[in-house]
């Protein structure tokens, strides 16, 4: 696979409903970003090892039972790289616990334009 020129507005929309996955894509490619879809966990991680990626957006249930794992991979690869997470539900407990394991952000879907804008720009302007 040929490797992609790094980027500094590439972000990684890594979630497994295909609606969702769509809908962000075209919210962030309307706020002039390049979304890179992904709905597996190795598929993102193989993203996140071509080095091209400015920010990951999560999906906390993209691997239901080892969604801790996946941000700890990411955060192995890639320590300083911007991961937030996404879910419908955005308890106090889980946040903490993301939190710990190096999510810097969350967002609660479904995920409004300008908070999108907000979080986006924020980790990389």
């Amino acid at each position: 696979m040929k490797k992609r020129k790094p980027r500094n507005l590439d972000v990684v929309v890594a979630e497994k409903n295909s609606e969702d996955r769509a809908t962000l894509c075209s919210l962030i490619a309307s706020l002039n970003c390049v979304a890179i879809p992904t709905c597996s966990g190795l598929e993102t991680l193989m993203v996140i090892k071509e080095g091209s990626v400015a920010l990951v957006l999560l999906d906390v249930d993209l691997l239901f039972s080892k969604r801790e794992s996946a941000l700890q991979e990411i955060r192995q690869i890639a320590p300083m790289l911007p991961v937030i997470m996404m879910s419908g539900v955005l308890t106090p407990a889980l946040s903490r616990r993301l939190g710990e394991r190096g999510a810097q952000g969350f967002l609660v879907k479904p995920i409004q334009r300008d908070q999108l804008a907000m979080t986006l720009f924020r980790y990389l302007l």
